[in-house]
């Protein structure tokens, strides 16, 4: 399961299904372990929060940067359309069945 959340936790947003993903190794972050930066379709980023809550800001590069209206935290970038790049932690996968 991949999560991830804003500054002030008014904003919370995971992958739906992690078969369509393109993990960015060289991009990985150095300062912990359980954070990488993903790429995902738009169709597979599921965000939970009040829809005012996000801001889009649109770059000169033609990215589309979305951010929490409340403290600012940039959330992921949409680097083409449908496709965030977005920094996540790995929650770790549920244990098998039968795997005690």
């Amino acid at each position: 399961m991949y999560r991830g959340n804003c500054k002030c936790q008014a904003v919370h947003f995971e992958l739906a299904d992690g078969n369509h993903l393109e993990a960015y190794s060289s991009m990985s972050l150095p300062t912990d372990d359980s954070k990488m930066l993903l790429e995902a379709d738009r169709q597979h980023v599921i965000v939970d929060c009040a829809p005012s809550s996000v801001a889009r800001l649109h770059a000169s590069s033609g990215e589309t940067h979305h951010v929490c209206n409340i403290c600012g935290s940039l959330l992921f970038v949409e680097v083409k359309p449908d496709t965030f790049q977005l920094e996540v932690m790995f929650a770790g996968h549920s244990k098998p069945i039968g795997f005690t």
